[in-house]
């Protein structure tokens, strides 16, 4: 859904952030996508929020490049998501919509 870009510019800023791919599940089926999330007992960021939206039992934050710069988007999401788990340190289950700020 997003650059790996994004991953390392979180890393930068302390968190524990890995992309699709370091999990294994790129290009894989939604439902696997999620059970990879819950496993790790992360927090999945996509723009697929219809695709997430009937999930229980992870923390899905979503996030809509249209909201986003084209250019910087990577240093722009990972800003917000930043901020976002600062704001949430203890996210519920379910739908996020974090603030993005142009």
């Amino acid at each position: 859904m997003f650059s790996p870009e994004t991953c390392l510019r979180l890393i930068e800023r302390g968190h524990d952030a890995v992309g699709v791919r370091d999990l294994g599940v790129n290009a894989r089926p939604d439902r696997e996508v999620a059970a990879a999330a819950a496993r790790e007992g992360r927090a999945l960021v996509t723009e697929n929020v219809k695709d997430f939206a009937a999930e229980h039992d992870i923390i899905v934050v979503c996030v809509l490049k249209s909201h986003l710069p084209q250019r910087g988007m990577d240093a722009h999401l990972a800003e917000a998501l930043d901020h976002w788990a600062a704001a949430n340190p203890e996210p519920y289950v379910g739908l996020h919509w974090p603030k993005i700020g142009r």
